[in-house]
């Protein structure tokens, strides 16, 4: 339909409809180039992850578990017996009385193997502490980008759907006018129809994202921190030296050492510890129409036989559970590594995307925001293509939202699949 009668006043009112549009502004700063720094995070999110890492109960779990762990190894390396004090009192045609200490010698060293086993299983629960930690980060800064994305997205419909509105209103009174025929009315309603609904869509998405980062920091908030646009450029990544020191891939490795520590501590169980024991006392006897009394001394020595049982299952069941442990360090390692590679991927795409968006796609979207605002103020352009291209117009600066989310949860992800969050954190710090 042709709107070259749409000029004067009503051609006015209906301009003004495009100024929301243009007041939609940019999504989020330039990225960072190869030559600039990328913006630092801002003091109010470190404060909350660093709040986040030291307050939420999975990482106070596994702090305690180092904790457990620790006073385990103090445990192990206590001496493995105690000495035993025997008393012993007989009265019968003779009064006897004996008083003895005994005490189990450790021949086989099974404390040594113990304080091995605990020692393996206490640096385990170390790394498994900076695992949580550094996985507790990283979901919380996923979840963080989510809210972000699905309050601009939110804020978008909103925009929209006030655009459609006043477009509608103004298609009413052209219509009541005789200046707009009933399909060009109907489809202007219908656009405003779904604006609303897209509107109540990512408002429900938002109230989701707000609860999940709620669920992940303990307690909502107002205002949550905004999220770096400015992200790093990958260079060389040494993946080998990532994944050895992945907290994940340590602790795996600390559990075959406890594993193999428990195989030595259950044959050195297999080896009976003798029992030495010194005692000493007094007989005191009638004979003969006298009293007499009669010192004793005596050294004991006893050993258990490990006949109807030896502990060979014991032995097998630890070197079951050694090999258990080795190939659960290779199934990890293969894991780490692709998630590794993949989570290098996915960031290195998506701030190429990102990038691409803010060079040329942003420009591009204004021109053509400027371009349909003029040839419809020429009245060359009809209600519905211009209705097409300004939901293309609004649906690109979605997708370009979107696009910023998945950078955010890329770069999420790297933190943690390459291991650097705490190295983000300190970085952060130093600034």
């Amino acid at each position: 339909m042709n709107m070259h009668f749409m000029r004067g006043p009503v051609c006015a009112r209906l301009l003004s409809i495009l100024v929301p549009l243009s007041a939609i502004g940019t999504i989020g700063t330039a990225a960072a180039q190869d030559g600039r720094a990328p913006t630092p995070p801002s003091p109010a999110l470190l404060d909350l992850v660093r709040e986040t890492l030291d307050e939420n109960p999975g990482a106070r779990a596994a702090r305690a578990a180092v904790n457990a762990a620790e006073a385990r190894v103090r445990g192990a390396d206590r001496p493995l017996y105690n000495p035993q004090l025997e008393v012993s009192a007989e009265q019968r045609e003779t009064r006897n009385g004996t008083l003895g200490l005994s005490l189990a010698i450790d021949w086989a060293d099974k404390r040594g193997a113990r304080t091995n086993v605990a020692g393996g299983r206490l640096d385990a629960a170390r790394a498994e502490y900076a695992a949580v930690r550094r996985r507790l980060g990283g979901e919380l800064l996923a979840a963080l980008g989510r809210y972000h994305t699905s309050q601009s997205l939110n804020r978008l419909a909103r925009q929209r759907a006030e655009l459609l509105q006043r477009f509608l209103d103004v298609a009413g009174k052209r219509r009541r006018a005789g200046d707009l025929n009933r399909i060009d009315f109907d489809l202007a309603r219908l656009a405003r129809t779904r604006a609303a609904l897209q509107l109540s869509r990512s408002a429900s998405n938002l109230a989701a994202a707000g609860q999940a980062l709620a669920a992940v920091v303990g307690k909502p908030r107002r205002n949550w921190p905004a999220l770096p646009t400015d992200l790093p450029k990958l260079q060389a990544v040494d993946a080998q030296s990532i994944l050895a020191n992945l907290p994940e891939l340590r602790a795996a490795q600390a559990r075959v050492r406890a594993a193999r520590a428990s195989v030595a501590l259950r044959i050195r169980e297999r080896r009976p510890d003798p029992t030495v024991g010194l005692y000493a006392g007094q007989e005191r006897a009638f004979r003969n129409g006298n009293h007499n009394t009669y010192g004793a001394i005596g050294l004991t020595f006893s050993i258990p036989l490990y006949v109807r049982n030896d502990f060979r299952a014991e032995v097998e069941a630890a070197d079951a559970g050694l090999t258990q442990a080795e190939q659960s360090l290779r199934d990890r390692y293969r894991r780490a590594r692709a998630r590794l590679l993949s989570a290098v991927d996915r960031y290195r795409l998506s701030r190429s995307a990102w990038g691409a968006w803010l060079r040329t796609g942003r420009s591009s979207l204004a021109g053509q925001v400027s371009l349909l605002e003029r040839i419809w103020q020429a009245g060359e352009m009809g209600t519905t293509d211009y209705l097409v291209r300004l939901n293309q117009t609004l649906d690109t600066r979605a997708d370009a939202l979107k696009v910023r989310g998945r950078l955010w949860t890329a770069w999420a992800d790297w933190l943690v699949a390459g291991g650097r969050m705490n190295a983000w954190i300190g970085q952060a710090r130093r600034r």
